[in-house]
């Protein structure tokens, strides 16, 4: 028997990553994205952790997921504390980890049918 994930519902999906791309719907993306199962921003213009800010969010904010996923590269780096506070202010939890990490969280919350989002950083290229 044949088992598959149905993710029918998003449009969405990381399909694959390595250090310096993220597949999503099997596209290769250079650059750091935002992504839901129905919003893609490509490229996001965030380079590295310390860039995030409240309008560079705002995207997350206003589509208000139950939970926002940063991925930051290969090693697992902390946003500023007021950055966590922003998320806290919205009503939206916040995970941040490494890369590869995120990728995997943001695929299983997705097709749980969870209401997630997950930016995912890489350096300017």
């Amino acid at each position: 028997m044949d088992i598959t994930q149905d993710f029918a519902d998003a449009k969405f999906m990381i399909t694959g990553y390595d250090q310096d791309c993220v597949m999503i719907n099997n596209a290769p993306h250079y650059h750091s994205v935002l992504v839901s199962s129905d919003t893609l921003i490509s490229p996001w213009q965030v380079n590295k952790i310390s860039d995030l800010n409240e309008s560079n969010l705002n995207e997350i904010f206003q589509q208000q997921p139950e939970i926002a996923i940063i991925g930051t590269g290969k090693n697992l780096i902390f946003p500023e504390p007021k950055i966590i506070a922003l998320f806290s202010q919205f009503g939206i939890g916040l995970e941040t980890m490494n890369t590869s990490a995120a990728c995997r969280t943001y695929g299983i919350l997705v097709a749980e049918g969870r209401k997630a989002m997950a930016g995912i950083i890489f350096p300017n290229n």
